[in-house]
């Protein structure tokens, strides 16, 4: 449970004014350490990036080199603070605060901002919120990822595309500079969608990104469907969308991802979504992936499988107008943890990624998670 800071500000002073202002502050944090044993086994170049392969580092995790290898990832583990306040008539203000650190010691990822915002939400007309933010691509995909800021979670490994993390205004799961609407919930359907305003009107990419998405939550269903554009005014491909769904049925819970390229996620896979000539999109757009997963619950412990498939994208990625030739490729994951309590687990895991010439990357990730 979240440790409540209660701060109490007793006298105003202002003459012959007394009054009590109150503000509830929440520190909470996420830790989570695991030993990675990963090892790279390619061709030739890999077909992400042309280079070889480290998917983990990808997120910054300091799992760095090819081959064969054992290291420590921090996993996004991280630190903040939120809080809100009561202004009346259904209105209230709300923050939040956090951070980005490195348990394992590396120093790399040390303190980076995360989801730092600040805002206002109505009973009546849902949510307004100002700052750095998961877009609406991004959010619903932890939903049906288990292991989720684990180094087995699905966005690095091919099982959901790499617009579900990053940080930045160019199609980047987490969002700057933005403006969020949540709407309220009617029926169970909850809309919501994000506006970026670029930061640099002279960079290689004036245009502002946004996003748009609904999501039914009802009994025992969950789904949601995103779309996320950068506007780019460079490459002619620069959007993606995506459906995704959730079924619970007793201890057993089944989910799965169609994501559609349209630009979005060929750059991701290839030059990268800042690189020169590709800012926020790329000049193809066949690299559609789709996953499926089922996961089983009993007492403490949960086990789950996944498997999905990434498509080739042959044009060009705009950056020098050079092939991005980019592979299919085949992931799956079987992995399970045990709460010991609400607060902490252990969990352990494989995952496999197959690209179609090129060969293959695998990982066995030993975890603990602790949440406060």
């Amino acid at each position: 449970m979240n440790k409540k800071l209660v701060v109490a500000v007793l006298g105003l002073g202002l003459v012959g004014v007394t009054g009590l202002a109150s503000a509830d502050l929440t520190l909470y944090g996420q830790l989570d350490l695991s030993l990675n044993f990963k090892n790279s086994d390619f061709k030739n170049a890999n077909p992400l990036t042309g280079r070889p392969a480290d998917p983990i580092l990808a997120l910054g995790d300091n799992i760095n080199g090819v081959g064969d290898d054992i290291n420590m990832g921090s996993n996004q583990s991280a630190v903040g603070f939120k809080g809100s306040e009561d202004l009346g008539n259904g209105l209230s203000a709300f923050f939040k605060v956090e951070y980005q650190t490195d348990i394992a010691g590396n120093g790399a990822n040390t303190w980076q901002g995360r989801d730092q915002y600040i805002g206002l939400a109505s009973d009546s007309y849902g949510k307004l919120t100002f700052g750095s933010m998961s877009t609406a691509y991004k959010s619903p995909g932890s939903k049906i990822d288990p292991f989720y800021r684990t180094s087995l979670q699905s966005r690095v490994w091919g099982l959901q595309s790499a617009l579900h993390r990053g940080k930045g205004e160019n199609g980047q799961g987490r969002t700057v500079n933005t403006l969020r609407y949540d709407s309220p919930s009617f029926y169970n359907v909850k809309l919501f969608g994000t506006y970026n305003f670029d930061q640099n009107k002279y960079d290689a990419n004036d245009d502002d990104t946004y996003s748009i998405g609904a999501q039914y939550s009802g009994g025992n269903l969950f789904v949601a469907a995103s779309y996320i554009d950068t506007q780019a005014s460079g490459p002619k491909d620069t959007a993606a969308a995506q459906l995704i769904a959730r079924y619970d049925w007793n201890a057993i819970s089944f989910h799965g991802i169609y994501e559609l390229d349209k630009g979005l996620i060929t750059a991701a896979r290839s030059q990268g979504l800042n690189s020169a000539g590709t800012v926020g999109g790329a000049n193809d757009d066949g690299a559609d992936l789709w996953s499926l997963g089922a996961t089983y619950t009993i007492g403490n412990n949960l086990i789950g499988f996944d498997y999905g498939q990434g498509s080739d994208s042959k044009g060009s990625d705009g950056a020098g107008n050079a092939a991005d030739n980019l592979q299919e490729y085949d992931s799956w994951r079987i992995a399970a943890y045990h709460k010991f309590s609400a607060r902490t687990r252990l969990y352990a895991g494989y995952v496999n990624q197959d690209f179609k010439d090129s060969g293959e990357q695998d990982l066995f990730s030993l975890g603990m998670r602790h949440n406060f």
